[in-house]
């Protein structure tokens, strides 16, 4: 996945494009109450596209982000409310529309809410917002009150001057405010870091009351008059086309309404301005039964006689993915790095080390299945739900339904869990194709766990060949590796941006086609690699007669980086950084080595850089593991430190890195599909299970101080912790783990 950056005259002029007082309301899980809010609304005042201001000085703030639990709608109200000097907690959130960010030419500037980018790309721009928004009523105040602008200030969802005589509401100068010119962005002054009352707090989660009360509004929550239910049953082959079914055999039945062909196609493009990739996420035909409750509509699918059309992936399976995999890596692949002569400096190193690593199918197991709720009437498309790109799933409903896209419209909803999963919207298109053929009356679609876990869009299952040698002095001559890369983009970064300094690299990459289709997941590539790189270092430290940790500093040594290099200067920044953090986390954990008979510590550090210059987060974990010597195996705990520069809000933060790593664990303890006849052979948490509460290891969470622009951290701690653990394995006298998941290999201590 490559990246480019938004340019500065991008991000402000994005804060030009404003209209007047056209409000999009965050839907409600009744058409009934959405009415009622509606009407209650019809005086509220839009001052920018960012701020709403109710006629009882209630502020509203959009966020223009998906909420899956990452904390996100907290941090960037942070950002918000500290501008416009808001009292906090004092005002509502909701999220952004979809049509009005289209209409106003992306205003909200990053909406894709992927890579950890939201607080990283919207610190300025949503920062910048709120000032212009608080000049704005300032601006206001200060003609209602005959008062220079400098004798005013905010104050309780009020303007007050400075003697505290004199003040007016919020919602008596919005009208006001919001018919003045949005300031200049280079004009406004941003708070100065020493008067931050909410940035680098770690205040408590807005949403937290409302999720344990059970009243947040997730998409498998929307409830709306007269709705009906679907299942809904896809190609059990990945390829595998519909051929026909016998509605009869159940429309009898009561309760059941219609059986519904759903066309294969496109399902979304991650396209956000940030990205330069396009990738269409393919859909498969599918057959829904609708019904009057989504258990009836469940029962009846599964005694609906289809036939498929399996394809040419009917044959396939996981052995035979690995085969291709391992005749690909003995042909060359494409050069993505090429320092030094590797051929030369093996040939004559003092002694060489090789190993293939393997890395299988897993699936993002959001807690929250599949699901989408559309109405397709005379006027257009209306459609509810969670995603992570809700610009991309206004897109693909109005395709779907065959309506131009100013007549359609996508409500989002809070997400319980995603993790890249719903970036692609093949459960919008889903969804919208039923009601299209049941017009007039909204449809909830709800994917049942086995077809959330069976159907999916996966990372790319991958196999890796590393060749290293070592000179006379037990230092790394020579590193070589090789991947073979399933169906997906073309992502060789997670190996070639590798920190360590050596003379002689070459890094191959070949991608195949494969099923199943790919999909982003959670720390992207450098979760599939991140493990193997630091892995196959760990093999040539015990070559070498060291620690792994002790081999991974002398690896980071900033003067074996030859200064013609072109990204010298970020190279040596890398190593720097690393060294510190990792040095962090031993100091935290007392020291690189957990002493006693089978336990054994994994250090392990993960910066997610993609190419020279990225601004990502850095994150070293200590790992400590139990082996019992009979195949059983407890996590026990995890030290993390993390570099993410300003801290927007240290709770969010612990928070993300505790979750990344439990998130982490069960991927690398357990997590694989594995395929069978082209059939994904798991279907739920009983064959595909996940760390649990009892398991969980207790985690400590350090953030190192810093002033510099803050970076995202949802994703880091998940390939850093799969990396750690696999190295405490081999520490606490078990086998080295070259394929994962951990479970599979035989953790009996280890001979000699």
């Amino acid at each position: 996945m490559s990246m480019i950056a938004p340019t500065r005259r991008g991000l402000l002029g994005a804060f030009v494009s404003v209209s007047g007082a056209v409000t999009f309301n965050f839907a409600l899980p009744r058409i009934a109450r959405a009415m009622e809010a509606a009407r209650a609304e019809a005086s509220d005042v839009e001052v920018t596209s960012w701020i709403v201001i109710e006629p009882d000085d209630t502020v509203r703030l959009r966020i223009p982000q998906t909420e899956m639990g990452q904390g996100v709608e907290t941090a960037l109200s942070q950002l918000l409310a500290e501008e416009m000097d808001l009292d906090w907690a004092k005002f509502k959130t909701e999220f952004f529309d979809a049509q009005t960010n289209r209409v106003r030419n992306n205003v909200y500037v990053h909406t894709a809410t992927l890579n950890s980018w939201g607080v990283d790309m919207l610190f300025d721009p949503m920062r910048r917002a709120g000032a212009q928004v608080r000049l704005m009523l300032l601006r206001a105040a200060s003609a209602k009150l005959n008062l220079p602008v400098d004798q005013l200030r905010i104050s309780g969802n009020k303007i007050v001057d400075h003697s505290g005589q004199q003040s007016i509401r919020f919602g008596e100068i919005a009208v006001e405010a919001a018919k003045l010119p949005v300031p200049d962005p280079a004009s406004i002054t941003l708070k100065p870091r020493e008067q931050w009352r909410y940035i680098g707090k770690p205040l408590g989660r807005l949403d937290s009351r409302a999720k344990s009360t059970g009243k947040a509004v997730y998409g498998i929550d929307i409830v709306l008059p007269g709705m009906v239910y679907a299942a809904v049953r896809q190609s059990p082959v990945f390829g595998g086309r519909l051929k026909s079914f016998d509605a009869s055999a159940i429309m009898g039945r009561p309760g059941v309404l219609k059986v519904v062909p759903i066309r294969g196609g496109p399902s979304g493009y991650t396209t956000p301005p940030t990205l330069w990739d396009i990738i269409d996420f393919k859909m498969d035909d599918a057959v829904a039964v609708v019904a009057d409750s989504w258990w009836t509509a469940r029962t009846a699918l599964d005694d609906l006689p289809i036939e498929w059309d399996e394809g040419d992936n009917a044959a396939v399976d996981s052995a035979s993915i690995e085969r291709s995999f391992s005749e690909a890596l003995t042909k060359p692949g494409k050069i993505v790095r090429n320092e030094g002569d590797t051929e030369k400096a093996l040939k004559e190193a003092a002694a060489t080390v090789e190993a293939d690593y393997h890395y299988p199918f897993v699936q993002h197991a959001p807690m929250e299945p599949m699901n989408c709720t559309a109405l397709v009437n005379e006027n257009g498309v209306e459609a509810w739900g969670g995603s992570q790109y809700a610009d991309e799933a206004l897109r693909i409903a109005a395709y779907a339904a065959g309506v131009a896209l100013k007549d359609a419209k996508f409500h989002l909803t809070y997400v319980g869990g995603a993790f890249g999963r719903r970036l692609s919207q093949d459960y919008v298109s889903q969804a919208v194709q039923i009601a299209k053929a049941i017009r007039g009356t909204p449809v909830k679609l709800i994917w049942s766990r086995e077809e959330t876990t069976r159907r999916s869009y996966y990372p790319p299952a991958a196999m890796m060949r590393f060749s290293g040698g070592l000179d006379a002095n037990k230092k790394i001559v020579a590193w070589r590796a090789h991947s073979a890369f399933g169906s997906s983009p073309f992502q060789p970064y997670g190996l070639s941006r590798m920190p360590f300094a050596v003379p002689n690299i070459e890094i191959q990459y070949t991608g195949l086609e494969t099923p199943p289709p790919f999909g982003w997941l959670r720390g992207v590539a450098h979760t599939q690699t991140t493990w193997m790189n630091i892995g196959f270092l760990g093999e040539l430290a015990a070559k070498a007669g060291t620690s792994t940790y002790e081999f991974h500093l002398a690896a980071l040594d900033e003067t074996r980086v030859p200064k013609d290099r072109a990204d010298y200067e970020d190279a040596v920044a890398r190593i720097r950084r690393q060294r510190r953090v990792l040095q962090e986390v031993v100091k935290r954990a007392g020291g690189p080595v957990r002493r006693g008979r089978g336990r054994g510590r994994g250090i392990a550090i993960t910066d997610m850089s993609y190419i020279p210059g990225y601004h990502s987060s850095c994150a070293a974990m200590a790992a400590d593991v139990t082996l019992d010597g009979k195949g059983g195996l407890k996590v026990d705990k995890v030290f993390a430190v993390v570099d993410v520069g300003t801290a927007v809000n240290p709770q969010n933060i612990e928070a993300q890195v505790q979750g990344a790593i439990i998130y982490g664990l069960s991927n690398v303890l357990f997590g694989k599909i594995t395929l069978k006849d082209g059939r994904v052979e798991q279907g739920n948490f009983d064959d595909c299970p996940m760390v649990r509460l009892a398991d969980a290891p207790d985690v400590d969470v350090y953030i190192m101080p810093s002033s510099a622009k803050p970076s995202g951290i949802g994703e880091e701690g998940t390939p850093t912790a799969v990396a750690a653990v696999t190295e405490a394995v081999y520490a606490a006298g078990g086998p080295r783990i070259r394929r994962l998941p951990i479970m599979d290999n035989d953790l009996r201590f280890r001979k000699g």
